[in-house]
């Protein structure tokens, strides 16, 4: 430390400084504190004054901080997180993490701290979900695709250390039941089911008959086929571009309902064999008389498969419709006509990399769980016939 002396109008003062190396950058720094006397009590006073002043700057500043850190509950970060990641997001991905978030915080209290959300306590919560409460695999695996995600938030801001507990949690598979067995097996319908349940739709409602048989002809998601327009159908080409998805947790009436594509993979131009085409002009051919007969309640938006008002259908609305369908225990959904167009393209021998191309799917796993059933049902066949080949 060293002193300066300063006269002024006002007397004689005395500048204590001191260097002190910046915990930031390395470099040295000096601080000064101003007193009015050189005595030794004053400078023993100014190097405590020297002192406090650095550690006013540097450390006190800090020990707030670590004081918030210890004080944060993971609900917070949580949220901290939700809203970090919500611009990279689509609006429906977004909904599902905060679903995911809202049923983690059914396990714990809102003021657990994010320092006492133990890697076993996720473990647990994650256990019970899939192996006493039965949610699905993938289900299960978007929770721990949340938790592990919220806590590399939390490093990257410096909230915690070390995360790697949480990132070795793995979700185990568990002894599959008869009853899950048949449900991984029959995720489409055979020719015959087909026909016989769209025979049942139509005397419940006509257009969702009509609307489940176009996705069983093109392999559409249900969100893509809410999502299409008269602007998307290239009739002279027989051809439709699949570049929209309906975002399900929006009301229809939201201008934001219709987004992208699930993936990359998703945009594609699909061929239409006759009878797709004959569903899609009848269809806008209605959608054009309600327009003229009935403008008031019918607003037209370009959309295809719509309401009576012209908007898309809801897609809980469409499953409450197939739920009446009765079919030998099937579990009847949009997606299983989907489903089944991938079985259909499977039995005519398309190749596994086009039938990946024309459903928009990136993983093979993805189709193989359908295709690899339906060609082990035609192996099947294929063995019986052998059986009573005879010369």
């Amino acid at each position: 430390m060293w002193i300066e002396k300063i006269e002024n109008t006002k007397g004689i003062r005395y500048k204590y400084t001191e260097r002190f190396k910046n915990p930031l950058s390395g470099k040295n720094m000096k601080i000064s504190v101003t007193l009015n006397t050189n005595s030794k009590q004053a400078q023993k006073k100014a190097l405590e004054m020297l002192a406090d002043k650095f550690d006013e700057k540097f450390y006190a500043a800090e020990r707030k901080k670590q004081m918030r850190i210890q004080n944060l509950t993971f609900k917070a970060v949580a949220s901290e997180w939700l809203e970090y990641i919500q611009p990279t997001l689509k609006v429906s991905t977004h909904k599902n993490y905060i679903y995911a978030v809202n049923q983690m915080m059914n396990y714990i209290d809102d003021d657990t701290l994010l320092t006492d959300f133990s890697p076993a306590i996720a473990e647990k919560i994650i256990n019970d979900m899939y192996y006493t409460k039965n949610f699905s695999r993938g289900t299960v695996q978007i929770k721990l695709v949340v938790i592990k995600s919220i806590f590399r938030y939390a490093q990257k801001m410096n909230y915690i250390d070390d995360i790697t507990k949480y990132t070795e949690i793995k979700l185990n598979n568990k002894p599959v039941s008869k009853e899950e067995l048949y449900k991984a097996t029959n995720k489409f319908l055979s020719r015959a089911e087909l026909t016989e349940c769209l025979s049942q739709l139509k005397k419940i409602n006509m257009r969702i008959a009509l609307a489940m048989e176009f996705i069983a002809l093109t392999g559409l998601r249900v969100g893509e086929l809410l999502a299409l327009k008269t602007g998307d159908y290239n009739k002279s080409a027989g051809t439709i571009n699949v570049h929209g998805n309906r975002v399900k947790c929006l009301s229809v009436y939201d201008d934001n309902a219709i987004g992208t594509p699930k993936n990359i993979y998703s945009y594609r131009c699909i061929d239409l064999n006759d009878r797709a085409r004959q569903i899609l002009d009848s269809f806008i051919l209605e959608n054009r008389r309600r327009a003229l007969w009935n403008g008031k309640t019918y607003k037209d938006k370009g959309f295809i498969f719509t309401t009576k008002r012209g908007t898309p259908y809801q897609l809980t609305a469409i499953n409450n419709i197939l739920k009446r369908v009765q079919l030998g225990g099937k579990k009847i959904s949009s997606h299983i006509f989907r489903h089944t167009h991938i079985s259909l393209l499977t039995e005519m021998g398309i190749p596994l990399k086009a039938i990946m191309q024309r459903v928009g799917h990136n993983n093979p796993n993805t189709t193989l769980k359908i295709y690899t059933h339906v060609t082990e049902q035609m192996k099947a066949e294929i063995s019986n016939k052998l059986k009573a080949l005879q010369f």
